[in-house]
């Protein structure tokens, strides 16, 4: 792997994720004997967004404003189209569990409007991405992956989107409703499936990781890397 590609592969590979998620809420559900089907899949694709939202917020946002030229105004625009998407996800749920307030707006108008700004949320967060490979410190870079994906296996598993979103008051947010959640999900037997799993980080040698202060031990490493040149030979 070379520098940011395990965060660019868990952030493209979590973005196909969800757009199938979505892809599988919008298919009609004709089977009488499983009528739960479609609430769950409706339940999943909430958990699975709500999750890397949350995920991204705690984690891309900061790095983006301390180490992008121009951070701060692309921090404002994510943050803009995550709480737009995460408002319509409130809705969605609202609309699921017969809420009044959503009562006159249809499916239709709730799914386009979701797709549209799924795409759009997508955008800015791979640009964010691609921009933290461009500028940012390649150690801190490549533990991104990881740590997003420890946020999202504890985050909130249901839209907030009232709630702070940033700095010290966002996270104690998330860890509150994180918890408020998972008893929700626990008593409603709410299936919550896993987020992606960043691939793991091999590197060629022992001593490349101890360079990088990330030392796996890979038995089949080598203690150096072997590098072939071509020699010109002297007559």
């Amino acid at each position: 792997m070379t520098h940011g590609d395990s965060l660019t592969v868990a952030v493209e590979a979590t973005q196909r994720s969800l757009e199938e998620r979505l892809g599988a809420a919008l298919l009609p559900h004709r089977d009488a004997h499983r009528p739960r089907d479609y609430y769950a899949d409706i339940d999943t694709f909430l958990a699975a967004t709500s999750r890397h939202l949350a995920s991204v917020e705690a984690v891309l946002l900061r790095q983006v404003r301390r180490t992008v030229p121009g951070g701060e105004e692309l921090r404002r625009d994510y943050l803009h189209a995550a709480r737009r998407l995460e408002l319509t996800l409130s809705h969605i749920k609202g609309k699921l569990y017969g809420q009044a307030y959503v009562v006159t707006v249809t499916w239709p108008e709730l799914w386009t409007t979701a797709h549209a700004q799924l795409d759009e949320h997508n955008r800015l967060e791979r640009r964010m991405v691609g921009d933290l490979v461009r500028y940012g410190d390649p150690v801190t870079v490549e533990g991104l992956a990881r740590q997003m994906f420890d946020v999202e296996a504890h985050g909130p598993t249901r839209p907030h989107p009232r709630s702070p979103h940033t700095g010290l008051v966002g996270l104690v947010a998330r860890r509150m409703w994180a918890m408020a959640d998972r008893f929700w999900d626990t008593a409603e037997g709410r299936v919550i499936p896993e987020p992606i799993h960043p691939a793991a980080h091999r590197h060629d040698s022992l001593m490349a990781q101890y360079l990088v202060a990330d030392p796996k031990f890979d038995a089949d490493a080598t203690l150096l890397e072997h590098h072939h040149r071509h020699t010109r030979k002297h007559p």
